[in-house]
């Protein structure tokens, strides 16, 4: 039986491993409402990027005055009026307009889940107001969706490169070693799993464009351009990857420049597409205030002369590699990437570090509350190539068998300090770190 477990495991991994995560998923995402280690799922930045959906689509009012007057008299479950302010929505100056300070991209992915559960609200006979418990579940679950169909496409990108072995150790480790998995389920509602979604579909496209030049794979990318900066506006540093992917050498710049002229009449196809989709954003901006482009985090800022690199990577707060010890596996994995992945090299060398000073330069460098450091969860396909090149790259079977050793150690203690978040062990924000060692081996609160 083990051994045709195996079998099966090396003939089918992905089916496998996407079926396991989701079924997990889904167990996560009823345990965590169920029993009301959180509640509702739409709560919090998760209400700020869902708001346009049903202001849209039921109450007809972007500019949100009806949805206000619900929420100032507490009428919509699970967000008491203390959150309004909290989760985006501000008057606009002088004028009637709420803004939601939070961009449209995880809205307009969220949408089909949304008009799913319009349709069973109104089969169902119930109140189809885009708050009630069947909407929050369908919120809660399309972030389950996103995230899973985000490994499926990061697999597939990996697969041009590396073995099926590396890819699964790779996966297992970076959806279960990191809070990829907290954010696909108890907060999927954010938009860090949309994003990562996005990344890895753009690494797919961008493989393709490259490979074969069909015009089919130009537009897409367009499209997932524009998403992938209406939904994170700091994300767009990503598209770095479609600039310089494979751009090791002059003679590959020189080739890579020879492309685009080649290709610029589905190039500009593409940035048309993607221009349409951040224009969406635009209008929005220009209804609401009046102006095309506005700041819209009234308040926040970002100190570029002071970036809190060194507690953005390693403090107990919210330090990236102190709570997934894993990703440090992507300093050693940058020696191997040139030979195991080599067209990643540069784009990974340029992003990494402009992705880093960015995100240590937001005035709240911990990003508020979060399992871990949320502002680097769509950079996993980032990290997963590099594990996979340091897995790779390692010259004997028993240093891959420390490697998957270590994966599993790390994958436990995630886990473990997971589920100690979920039980309110684990604050929200200002762990200490006597406060880390003291409550360790405890898993619910006294």
């Amino acid at each position: 039986m083990k051994r045709e477990m195996k079998q099966a495991l090396l003939k089918h991994p992905l089916r496998l491993f996407l079926a396991a995560e989701a079924i997990l998923g889904i167990i996560g995402i009823i345990a965590v409402y169920a029993l009301r280690l959180n509640y509702p799922p739409i709560r919090s930045d998760g209400l700020g990027y869902y708001l346009y959906l049903p202001a849209a689509f039921i109450y007809h009012d972007i500019g949100l005055q009806s949805i206000a007057a619900v929420f100032n008299a507490g009428h919509i479950p699970g967000a008491p009026p203390s959150l309004w302010h909290y989760s985006g929505p501000l008057l606009w100056d002088n004028s009637s307009n709420y803004l939601i300070k939070y961009p449209m991209g995880t809205a307009l992915l969220m949408m089909p889940f949304f008009f799913l559960a319009c349709i069973a609200a109104f089969v169902t006979n119930t109140p189809v107001d885009g708050f009630s418990p069947l909407f929050q579940y369908m919120a809660a679950f399309s972030g389950l969706f996103y995230a899973t169909l985000g490994i499926g496409i990061l697999w597939k990108v990996l697969e041009r490169n590396f073995k099926q072995e590396s890819i699964l150790v790779a996966m297992i480790g970076m959806v279960f070693g990191t809070n990829l998995f907290h954010y696909a389920t108890y907060d999927s509602v954010f938009s860090h799993v949309y994003s990562f979604f996005l990344f890895s579909a753009f690494l797919f496209m961008v493989q393709r464009i490259y490979a074969e030049g069909r015009v089919w794979y130009f537009l897409p990318s367009g499209v997932l351009a524009g998403l992938i900066i209406i939904t994170r506006p700091t994300n767009g540093l990503w598209l770095l990857f479609g600039i310089l992917y494979g751009v090791d050498s002059f003679r590959a710049l020189a080739d890579r420049l020879a492309f685009w002229r080649n290709n610029a009449i589905k190039m500009t196809y593409g940035a048309l597409l993607c221009a349409c989709v951040i224009s969406l954003q635009l209008l929005y901006w220009k209804v609401i205030t009046g102006h095309l482009v506005i700041f819209s985090y009234r308040g926040e800022y970002f100190n570029f002369a002071k970036p809190e690199v060194l507690n953005v990577l390693f403090s107990v707060r919210k330090g990236l590699f102190f709570w997934s010890p894993i990703l440090l596996t992507v300093i050693p994995g940058l020696f191997y990437i040139r030979k195991n992945a080599r067209e990643y090299f540069t784009p990974i060398l340029v992003f990494l570090p402009l992705n880093i000073y960015v995100i240590s330069s937001w005035h709240s460098w911990f990003y508020g509350g979060s399992f871990g450091h949320r502002a680097f969860i769509e950079s996993i396909p980032l990290f997963a190539i590099c594990f996979c090149s340091l897995y790779e790259g390692l010259s004997s079977l028993f240093l891959k068998r420390v490697m998957i050793f270590v994966t599993a150690i790390c994958v436990m203690l995630t886990t473990w300090l997971m589920l100690k978040y979920w039980t309110g062990v684990i604050p929200f924000d200002e762990t200490t770190w006597d406060y880390f060692v003291e409550t360790f081996f405890i898993l619910s609160p006294q």
